[in-house]
């Protein structure tokens, strides 16, 4: 039995037969608009696919991908592909999770079996197996999916819970969104991955519709005016988790459902500066609805607002962070000691992005708020222990001064801001030699970019291949070169070769070598 391509792997295949070079996985990602984690996903099975057909896909380094076929054989197979592409769609067993799982979360239930069986199209034994992976997770989520013989199945949760969940489903960030079928951009907004394919399955065309209704464009203008308002500035990530969530919450808000808010947190949040500014927010939202906002709504405005990160301290925020009698001035010292640099407690950049970062934190766990992880998160590849030992330590602070404890996200985070305070302000370099045989042009210009880029590495001397002795060597603190060096210089761990453009790869490596 030959195996069925989904739609977005058709879509790959048909691209991959069209070329007739390699093409890596970002490439294929910007043509079908799709993310190149989505591309790699899908290969496998497109690579068994063409097994099937007796054709060899190669999977080439840096995930590129070739087919060797001929013209005729390739037209052959796109017929193929073509000739059910516009009657049929098969769905992943990762997207028909999704689908079923945001179906259970913004619908009212109970659904029967049958009705489920009927709007995803498949049998009651998948539905069984997809509720069970379902099931799993909403049970780590805090709810209850309940199914009954002659009742049949529905979510059962906070409204709180609800909505943090659908979020999470948005973002991909479950067990089962290996295959993502919605993405959040700047550019785009709430997109829906499957649109193209809603009149086929009724699943589709619900949750497309669902999708269809969440303005975000409107509500990224109501974070923009949230910022000039505060004083400060959201990060990128931040301001798209904000649009989304206030426009999720309109569209939650027009369905006649509320937040449940402790009458304690709002006595809390009443006086706070970010008050005004999140009921500006809400008397924006409701224009469009017929329902009555409450002043739980607005509390659930604020409450997202000071959870989320900021680029820019929002004026007051030393103040505020008193409500967690938080001493910035106790952790950076004792990152200071950690570090045996003294001047790293007075380091402003550092106070800022701490503050910047652990206050909205306290605030995400004070009110129990999810937000997703950062598009730009770091894995380390080099040794980190001593800055993730110091973070590490920040977070048991936070927890003796809060009760609260920072999640790993936030270690990710303060390892970054660990290290970036050690380069910074780490004793500068004193000697640094650049070997650069090209002539002074060349030399002149990877100087320009050394300045640049690292303004803290003090004495560049340019010297030549053939002035370079043992004794400069041994007395330099760095040593950068355009060219190899001899046996007994290359093996030394102060030189580092660079390409005389300074590639990004070579500041890694400086990077690297300065922290």
């Amino acid at each position: 039995m030959l195996l069925t391509l989904t739609n977005r792997q058709r879509n790959i295949l048909k691209v991959l037969l069209k070329t007739s070079r390699p093409i890596n996985s970002i490439e294929l990602a910007g043509l079908l608009n799709v993310t190149p984690r989505q591309v790699v996903y899908s290969m496998p099975a497109i690579r068994d696919w063409l097994r099937q057909h007796d054709i060899h896909l190669s999977m080439l380094a840096g995930n590129s991908y070739a087919i060797t076929i001929s013209g005729p054989q390739a037209q052959a197979l796109l017929q193929e592909i073509d000739s059910h592409a516009n009657t049929q769609i098969v769905l992943s067993m990762s997207q028909r999770q999704q689908l079923l799982a945001m179906f259970l979360l913004i619908k009212a239930g109970p659904f029967t079996f049958s009705k489920v069986e009927e709007i995803l199209q498949v049998s009651r034994m998948t539905v069984f197996k997809d509720l069970d992976d379902i099931g799993a997770w909403f049970t780590q989520e805090g709810i209850t999916l309940v199914r009954k013989p002659h009742f049949g199945v529905q979510a059962v949760c906070t409204e709180k819970t609800r909505r943090q969940t659908i979020a999470k489903l948005i973002w991909g960030e479950t067990p089962f969104s290996r295959d993502p079928i919605t993405e959040v951009t700047h550019a785009d907004g709430l997109v829906f991955d499957l649109k193209g394919y809603a009149r086929l399955i009724p699943m589709l065309e619900f949750v497309n519709t669902f999708v269809s209704q969440i303005n975000m464009r409107r509500t990224v203008t109501l974070v923009t005016k949230a910022e000039e308002q505060l004083g400060g500035r959201f990060t990128d990530d931040a301001v798209l988790h904000l649009a989304f969530m206030f426009a999720l919450m309109a569209n939650r808000v027009r369905g006649g459902n509320h937040l449940e808010v402790a009458e304690e947190t709002v006595s809390e949040l009443m006086p706070m500066h970010i008050w005004a500014v999140a009921d500006s927010i809400a008397q924006h939202l409701k224009r469009d609805s017929a329902y009555s906002w409450t002043t739980v709504e607005t509390a659930g405005i604020a409450m997202e607002l000071l959870a989320a990160q900021r680029n820019e301290i929002l004026p007051g925020e030393l103040a505020q962070n008193l409500v967690f009698e938080l001493d910035l001035g106790c952790i950076m010292a004792y990152m200071s000691d950690a570090l045996n640099i003294p001047k790293i407690k007075d380091d402003q950049i550092l106070q800022n992005g701490l503050l910047n970062h652990i206050l909205p934190a306290c605030y995400r766990q004070r009110y129990d708020l999810w937000s997703p992880e950062m598009s730009t998160k770091i894995e380390f590849h080099e040794q980190t222990d001593l800055e993730t030992d110091i973070a590490r330590g920040v977070v048991d602070l936070v927890r003796e001064k809060t009760s609260l404890h920072l999640n790993e996200n936030d270690l990710n985070t303060l390892v970054m801001l660990t290290k970036a305070a050690y380069i910074r302000n780490r004793s500068h370099l004193e000697h640094v030699i650049i070997v650069c045989p090209s002539g002074i042009a060349t030399a002149q210009l990877l100087v320009a970019r050394l300045n640049a880029r690292f303004p803290y590495l003090n004495s560049l001397e340019v010297v030549s291949v053939r002035d370079l002795t043992a004794a400069m060597v041994l007395s330099a603190d760095l040593i950068l070169t355009t060219v190899p060096l001899a046996q007994q210089y290359a093996s030394n761990p102060k030189v580092i070769r660079v390409h005389p453009l300074l590639m990004p790869e070579d500041i890694e490596a400086i990077t690297r070598f300065l922290s």
